[in-house]
């Protein structure tokens, strides 16, 4: 499957991710993300320094998030990414 890294997210109001940016594939809605994971048309991760984060699915399909790791003080967040 191939891999696309992210490097910018869209934050809602509450703080919930509903878009990614990327250098190989631009702009994308978090719906439109969602739609590759769940069919594994593409997968996703962010890469700052020498760590890397995947990018996965939570939640009940209809209502699924995105979201990377938990640590809130990495740069490997979503939630700590630039916005786009």
């Amino acid at each position: 499957m191939p891999r696309r890294r992210v490097t910018a997210s869209r934050k809602g109001k509450a703080g919930e991710i509903t878009a990614l940016a990327g250098p190989s594939f631009g702009f994308l809605s978090a719906a439109e993300v969602i739609q590759d994971l769940r069919e594994g048309t593409y997968s996703y991760y962010v890469r700052e320094a020498s760590y890397e984060s995947s990018i996965w699915l939570s939640g009940e399909e209809g209502e699924e998030v995105l979201i990377s790791t938990r640590d809130v003080l990495s740069r490997n967040n979503l939630e700590n990414l630039p916005n786009c």
